[in-house]
């Protein structure tokens, strides 16, 4: 892989990422949206907005893998909601150079370790090069939740969820090649004696909490739905059109639970993990 010319690419698509995000929440600033959020922060509402929006770089106590959540739901100009689409569209396709690089890993010297050298991802490797090590990835790729129709209702709940991702067995050995441990190379065999009648193995993420939107629209959308249930950790936006009401918001309290998450799709894996250096389980 040539990092020189991948590093040039990404240093321009966060370029024009940081640009779409600035025009958005600069044209958000200056108008007066329909807006409600939670919380008492002593900052207005737009301006906290604006931040959580523009927020793609980890603060100094932030942990890894976090970003910030920040609820609320915003009515806007179509103007604006096109700079909130830009900026989705720019986010897609920042995340479709970056991810390839996740995944491919890259040997650089260290000090202090038991080996000269310590595999890291490429993209961790291009984040240092253009001293960007302080970009959250996960804030970077997460898209403005945007609705189709101004909604009536918006309830906020807290949620499980378990991503379970289906690898082919040449895409778990792919994984398993970029690992040293001694766990790495027993999975190696483990995966070699695999009958060929097993295609594929899934690889299963820990369990996080994320918060979700129940949206009731004033409305159909243009697909004809009445009701939505979407990822929102950011503040929702839609065009205001016609209509002035602000929706009825239910925000979280400390009485709410998480929904229980749903066994079906646990149910068609096996108990026990199949291989030792990565969560990955054998379908039954």
């Amino acid at each position: 892989m040539d990092l020189t010319s991948r590093r040039l690419e990404v240093a321009g698509a966060l370029q024009e990422l940081e640009r779409r995000i600035g025009a958005f929440t600069a044209a958000l600033a200056h108008a007066e949206p329909h807006i409600t959020l939670d919380g008492k922060s002593k900052l207005g509402a737009t301006r906290r907005a604006c931040e959580a929006y523009a927020a793609i770089d980890y603060r100094t106590h932030d942990d890894a893998e976090t970003s910030q959540v920040c609820l609320g739901v915003i009515g806007a100009s179509g103007d604006i909601l096109r700079k909130a689409r830009a900026v989705n569209e720019c986010k897609e396709e920042f995340k479709a150079l970056c991810a390839p690089l996740h995944r491919v890993q890259v040997r650089i010297p260290v000090k202090g370790e038991k080996t000269p050298t310590k595999a890291i991802s490429a993209m961790r490797v291009i984040l240092r090069n253009i001293q960007r090590s302080d970009l959250n990835l996960l804030a970077a790729y997460r898209k403005i939740p945007i609705l189709d129709a101004p909604p009536a209702r918006v309830t906020y709940t807290r949620a499980n969820t378990r991503s379970v991702y289906r690898k082919s067995v040449e895409e778990i050995a792919e994984l398993l090649q970029n690992l040293n441990s001694s766990a790495a190379m027993a999975d190696r065999e483990r995966l070699a004696a695999l009958s060929r009648h097993v295609k594929h193995l899934a690889l299963v993420k820990e369990r996080y909490q994320n918060i979700r939107a129940n949206i009731l629209y004033a409305r159909l959308d243009a697909k004809g739905r009445g009701r939505i249930q979407i990822a929102a950790e950011l503040p929702l936006i839609y065009t205001i059109g016609r209509r002035t009401e602000a929706p009825e918001v239910r925000f979280l309290s400390e009485s709410d639970k998480p929904d229980t998450p749903p066994r079906t799709r646990a149910a068609k894996l096996e108990t026990d993990p199949f291989l030792q250096a990565l969560p990955v389980y054998r379908y039954r």
